[in-house]
């Protein structure tokens, strides 16, 4: 079976096909013969051999083309070459990384790209179910995922005909899995799926986005979306990576130890939010101070804005006139943080003009000094402009009750009591949120996780993600109510479990977005947005009923309800009384 060859690679001699394999009582016996070419053990019987120069390549070697067109390098064909130009240090092959290789190569002699005879013969073609094209897999390099977004240096996938390229771990995860903060499985999806494109999604872990075009796991009817980076991280709890801005530090301590460690901690949401927080800073300003602690009340006092000396009440029930003998809870508002006046709140109330005020809420310093406005103290004051309320610019809210102001006319700051003391509050925990939250150190805008809306300053963040409250919606009721149904609307946050269809708002009759917060109705499945509720966004900080003297007309004016009259222009109405 003698057969010649004259090959490239040994010119002194021509190469015989021979027979590697003998026979031993009729058992084959193989010699362990290298191959020059790709230096690995002849497995077939026959071989291409010099044995005066102990010169062998196997058929598959001898056989190369001696040039080719490969898939990783396209642009220029590569030659077959009997050994790298440095001969005595070798190359190292583009593909796989191997350094010091002195043996066959296929070479760019224009770009110097060297592959091994291995790797430049290897299939390396392979078919993937999330692309249409074949792609080959390339030796680690620094690179933007197409699947999870990020850029690292990894094993990866690189498409032979379009720019698609993608991590080796990516293009090996599940199709379906289970998360720890969901009770339905999730699915793999190579983009958000289109009927979920009305609203950006937003990521439960880490509180980013979900870019449109990027692979996501996702629960359709609960329009739950998670990165594909926060699942690979979450279901490997020992890997982390401090890089990561979206990892969890190994030292986090869970929301209740969070809480025990840190003094001045309130609890949102909450029904008396001003309460909370303005008894919070009395708490704070009395443990910075000498007192003793007990606030001391008065019988009687004289408040400036007032006409009438003030009584301090320990009864909340009072005779309702238009009811006859019925004797009935009368809602009592504080005109200072316009807030219920709940049964175990002490006030001072003057009964022949309505007049109440909490307690905590007449103890308040006169002067504060807040961290988001360092320059200037500010000042307690009451009647901001000649209809008597005013917009704070922390929560933009109109409100008639007592504000803080900075006097210095370069300034115009002025902030609602609530507000007020909740900047001098350093951490808070909410429902809606598993971590502590603190005060946001920036006056950068940031984008308020709650209703969607750009806030400026005024916001509680997590320091652990990305999730921001501001002030207006942190400060929201946990309930509220309409004069239509009997029920109690909830305050209730994303992700919305088991309610595949979308939600509309009932007053405006737009779609809501299942990214933010809502009022909605359990018994009978309807939704509000905050925003539309008038009692939630345009009432809550206004008390009616009041009267006051404007210069452009001769009679008391008293503001009233929507119920009575329409809004003009956003404006509140006012009546003559």
């Amino acid at each position: 079976m003698e057969e010649e060859l004259n090959h490239f690679s040994h010119e002194e001699h021509p190469l015989i096909l021979s027979r590697l394999w003998k026979k031993h009582d009729g058992e084959l016996d193989q010699k362990l013969v290298i191959c020059y070419g790709c230096q690995k053990q002849i497995s077939d019987s026959t071989a291409y051999c010099c044995f005066h120069c102990d010169f062998f390549l196997q058929k598959r070697c001898a056989e190369l083309p001696p040039k080719i067109t490969h898939p990783i390098h396209p642009q220029h064909p590569l030659i077959l070459h009997r050994q790298p130009t440095n001969s005595s240090h070798g190359c190292m092959c583009d593909l796989c990384g191997q350094k010091g290789w002195k043996f066959f190569i296929y070479k760019c002699n224009l770009c110097h790209f060297e592959l091994d005879v291995s790797c430049a013969t290897l299939d390396w073609e392979i078919k993937l179910e999330c692309h249409d094209h074949p792609v080959i897999e390339q030796r680690s390099a620094t690179f933007h995922c197409n699947a999870c977004c990020m850029v690292g240096e990894d094993s990866s996938y690189l498409c032979t005909v379009c720019p698609f390229w993608i991590h080796k771990r990516c293009a090996l995860l599940p199709v379906t899995v289970q998360h720890k903060d969901h009770n339905h499985p999730l699915l793999l999806a190579y983009s958000v799926p289109s009927e979920h494109r009305s609203f950006r999604q937003y990521c439960p872990v880490c509180h980013g986005k979900i870019h449109r075009h990027y692979w996501v796991y996702y629960c359709g009817p609960c329009r739950y979306f998670v990165h594909i980076k926060c699942i690979m991280i979450s279901q490997n709890t020992k890997q982390k990576n401090e890089d990561d801005k979206y990892s969890i530090s190994e030292g986090e301590l869970d929301l209740e130890d969070q809480c025990a460690t840190k003094k001045n901690v309130v609890k949102l949401p909450s029904s008396h939010a001003a309460q909370e927080l303005i008894s919070h800073l009395l708490n704070k300003a009395d443990e910075s101070s000498s007192s003793s602690g007990e606030l001391k009340a008065e019988e009687k006092i004289f408040i400036e804005e007032h006409q009438h000396p003030v009584i301090l009440s320990k009864r909340e029930q009072i005779q309702d006139e238009n009811n006859g003998t019925k004797e009935e809870a009368i809602t009592l508002v504080c005109d200072w943080c316009i807030e219920p006046i709940s049964l175990s709140d002490p006030h001072y109330s003057c009964v022949e003009c309505g007049y109440y005020v909490h307690f905590t809420c007449y103890k308040l310093p006169s002067e504060l000094q807040i961290t988001k406005h360092p320059e200037h103290p500010l000042l307690l004051r009451y009647e901001a402009n000649a209809v008597g309320h005013f917009v704070c610019n922390a929560c933009q809210r109109q409100s008639n009750g007592e504000f803080y102001e900075c006097d210095r006319d370069s300034c115009e700051l002025r902030f609602c009591i609530k507000c007020a003391s909740a900047s001098m509050i350093p951490n808070v925990v909410h429902a809606a949120h598993k971590h502590l939250l603190t005060q946001y150190g920036s006056s950068d805008p940031t984008k308020c996780n709650a209703c969607g809306t750009k806030s400026d300053g005024f916001v509680f963040a997590c320091k652990y993600c990305h999730f921001y409250l501001d002030y207006e919606c942190a400060l929201l009721p946990p309930a509220t109510k309409q004069r239509w149904d009997k029920h109690p609307l909830i305050l209730v946050y994303p992700p919305y479990f088991d309610h595949p269809e979308e939600f509309y708002c009932v007053l405006c009759e737009e779609e809501i977005n299942p990214n933010t917060w809502m009022y909605h109705c359990r018994d009978c499945d309807y939704s509000l947005h905050p925003w539309c509720i008038p009692q939630i966004k345009l009432f809550r900080d206004l008390k009616f009923g009041r009267s006051l003297l404007v210069d452009d007309h001769p009679h008391n004016l008293t503001h009233v309800t929507e119920a009575r009259y329409k809004w003009v222009n956003s404006y509140i109405v006012m009546e003559k009384k």
